[in-house]
């Protein structure tokens, strides 16, 4: 098991500290939270006078940041007065987020129509304020009332933005909240025998909108099961997710901390994108952020330069020495990937170089393109990629050309489409094993003709994710 002084940091996104049984016992829980790799942490108010207490609790504590909001089971009679009181300490400043709020159908001490009111409000303060919203979801056995009602009101307050906390919902109920924006936080739940609904849910989200969340004192996650809940077992909760989605331990933490890192806005570390950097047991080459092409769906055309975790945002393309320095034993890796948020064939000569010490050392190389390398270098390139990619993947992304230029638009439109096929035809014919891509739920994109045409072109064939990149 990696140690965690070797791993990358943790957020716990969601945990409550100013309960007062844990006075007597806060500077010790802070130094396990921090010896367990869990650098920051989101402090949750459950009513006003709960978040002025987390305010005065983060204060000398850099690590720690104060939310403001009121519990739906927590209600006051006088809901006006306790509105108000929530305004005005938001108003003050200095919360990362408005909540925890949402809709708890379980018990029925606070009637529905006041938790549907008080939300409402929460959502409205959080969108006027700029701040995420924290949604709390329970419902009746069996039922899915809350779960529909939550997603309703917030489809009503766009946009808004936030979290669904301690997810225990249906996986369908989870992929209409990220239709809607929302981040998805998983919980210690995730660790429990019975917990399978969790896990089917944590598989339908992809690894960039989801959280890890202790829900402190709460929910302790195995092997702890029954004991008081504490930031530093988030951990256990991100290794777990880890074996859920099929990445590593490091993959899960370096992701959600900069999910709750860019949702929160919590201070991190200044990075300057990396030459190289791994996914699973794979290393990929960042050759650029340069693009001849703004794909509608690229995070890059939207000023979003990452990749699991990874911020690949370059203020200069990368030497070839930084390159080779980041490539270690490239027999070590499952393949050398050259694929970020640019055209790698923009800088071809560097990738021909990189492959060629990929070659030597006994390593795989593949090849991530949009299929415009022959018209970028004004020639044929499939021959000079023989011998040195194992694999060329291209984003084909559509079954036509009309189709292909509303997603694709490029420095070769209005059709960059035929470049692409003249190109995977000249990689088959050189040779070369050839994989087209298309990502799936965009509109007018048929995967189905996208698969015939790639095999009608003599090449594989593999459906992309919306929204999941690496």
């Amino acid at each position: 098991m990696d140690r965690p002084d070797v791993l990358p940091p943790l957020v716990d996104s969601h945990c409550h500290l100013t309960w007062d049984s844990l006075a007597p016992d806060l500077p010790a829980l802070l130094d396990r939270m921090h010896a367990a790799g869990v650098a920051q942490a989101v402090v949750v108010a459950t009513d006003v006078r709960d978040a002025h207490a987390a305010a005065a609790l983060c204060a000398p504590h850099p690590g720690l940041f104060p939310t403001c909001g009121l519990h739906p089971n927590d209600l006051a009679t006088d809901l006006d007065g306790a509105l108000a009181d929530l305004d005005a300490a938001v108003g003050e400043g200095g919360f990362v987020a408005v909540g925890e709020t949402g809709l708890d159908y379980y018990r029925d001490r606070v009637p529905p129509a006041l938790q549907q009111r008080a939300f409402r409000h929460h959502a409205e303060l959080a969108r006027r304020n700029d701040l995420p919203l924290i949604v709390h979801i329970r419902d009746r056995d069996g039922h899915a009332e809350a779960f529909e009602d939550v997603a309703r009101i917030l489809d009503e307050h766009r946009p808004v933005r936030g979290v669904i906390h301690c997810f225990t919902g249906a996986p369908r109920h989870a992929e209409r909240y990220l239709e809607l924006g929302f981040y998805v936080s998983f919980a210690g739940i995730l660790t429990f025998p019975k917990g399978e609904n969790v896990r089917a849910a944590a598989r339908a989200v992809p690894i960039e909108r989801t959280l890890v969340e202790t829900d402190a004192p709460f929910l302790a996650p195995a092997p702890h099961r029954g004991a008081r809940n504490e930031p530093a077992f988030v951990a256990h909760t991100a290794r777990a997710l880890a074996a859920v989605k099929g990445l590593s331990e490091a993959d899960v933490r370096r992701i959600t901390t900069r999910n709750a890192r860019r949702l929160f806005r919590l201070p991190g570390p200044d990075s300057v994108g990396p030459a190289t950097y791994r996914i699973r047991d794979a290393l990929y080459v960042n050759v650029t952020n340069a693009c001849d092409a703004r794909c509608t769906f690229c995070p890059r055309t939207h000023d979003e330069f990452e990749v699991k975790g990874h911020d690949l945002r370059r203020a200069k393309d990368p030497r070839l020495d930084e390159i080779l320095a980041g490539l270690g034993d490239p027999a070590a890796w499952s393949e050398v990937v050259f694929c970020g948020f640019g055209e790698p064939t923009l800088r071809l000569d560097t990738v021909k170089a990189v492959a060629r010490a990929v070659k030597r050392g006994g390593g795989r190389t593949r090849l991530n393109t949009n299929g415009h390398g022959d018209r970028i270098q004004g020639r044929p390139i499939a021959p000079e990629l023989v011998g040195l990619i194992d694999v060329v993947s291209v984003s084909l992304n559509a079954q036509d050309r009309e189709t292909f230029e509303r997603h694709c638009p490029s420095a070769f439109s209005p059709d960059g489409f035929t470049p692409v096929l003249e190109f995977v035809r000249a990689c088959v014919a050189a040779g070369l094993p050839t994989v087209c891509t298309a990502v799936g739920g965009l509109a007018g994109v048929d995967l189905g003709a996208c698969e015939r045409l790639a095999r009608a072109l003599g090449a594989g064939w593999r459906a992309r994710t919306l929204d999941e990149v690496g």
